[in-house]
């Protein structure tokens, strides 16, 4: 994850640099205005700034769409837990899971794009900003807590206000954890009782998990690649390999696991 330098919020004027045009300029039509902050929008899932996404599944993609990024500006975006009222602004518990942040590189171009970000409806808060020596985790359930996904500009243009954006997030009930279950497709295909399907070393497959519960599992393997994305990949051309799937524990419920072998090829 990139580090961000700061989270504090400053005000004070903008510099304009003045431009030059030549005596053929002069005589051509007007270039069109370039984009400035005032006309840089972001909207999660078409929501505007300080909307509320509702009733989103406990574990989601939410679509950021960006809007005129300013040249030479970089802009983060990730899914964090609310600060209490009387505490600073600055979220410093959020979700570091694969998926979760957002981050759009400095362009020398004024940038419009939408990316995709991961939210989940518990997860291990941390804070994103290390450097300040807060290396602390807080485990978050946005069914009780009040979370949040933002934005805030990057590097240099962390300071400034006009790139920061937030949207509310609210869940719907996590289904039951004490008869969770997850399941799991390869290729299309439910994988069900001994079968180890084939991977291949040459191209990744599809590879789908889901569970009953509606949270996100966490997936691990050592002798294939496993992603979030949805694709399994074998790092050999023989052997098996075991892919664990674990669902998230809690005070009550102990995480669900099940493990899946996978037979790997060329």
């Amino acid at each position: 994850m990139h580090l961000i330098r700061s989270l504090t919020v400053v005000t004070g004027a903008v510099a304009l640099a003045a431009s030059t045009i030549t005596a053929a300029q002069a005589y051509s039509d007007p270039p069109a205005t370039p984009p400035t902050v005032t006309d840089f929008s972001v909207t999660a899932n078409g929501v505007p700034n300080r909307g509320t996404l509702s009733d989103l599944p406990p574990s989601s993609s939410v679509a950021m769409a960006i809007s005129n990024l300013p040249a030479n500006v970089g802009l983060y975006a990730f899914h964090c837990l609310v600060p209490p009222p009387g505490a600073s602004p600055v979220p410093t518990r959020c979700d570091a899971g694969e998926g979760t942040l957002v981050y759009l590189v400095e362009a020398p171009t004024v940038q419009t794009a939408t990316r995709p970000i991961v939210v989940n409806a518990e997860f291990v808060g941390k804070n994103p900003n290390p450097q300040t020596g807060d290396t602390g985790t807080t485990d978050v359930n946005c069914q009780t807590d009040t979370c949040a996904i933002y934005t805030l500009g990057a590097g240099r243009a962390s300071a400034n206000p006009a790139y920061v954006t937030s949207f509310a997030t609210q869940f719907a009930a996590i289904g039951p954890r004490a008869k969770d279950w997850a399941v799991a497709s390869i290729r299309g295909q439910v994988i069900r009782g001994d079968w180890q399907p084939r991977v291949s070393n040459a191209k990744a497959s599809p590879f789908t998990v889901t569970l009953k519960s509606g949270l996100r599992a966490s997936l691990d393997s050592v002798a294939c690649q496993v992603s979030q994305r949805g694709e399994i990949r074998a790092l050999k051309r023989s052997g098996t390999c075991t892919v664990t799937i674990t669902s998230p524990g809690n005070e009550e419920w102990a995480a669900f696991e099940r493990e899946i072998r996978f037979r790997l090829t060329r």
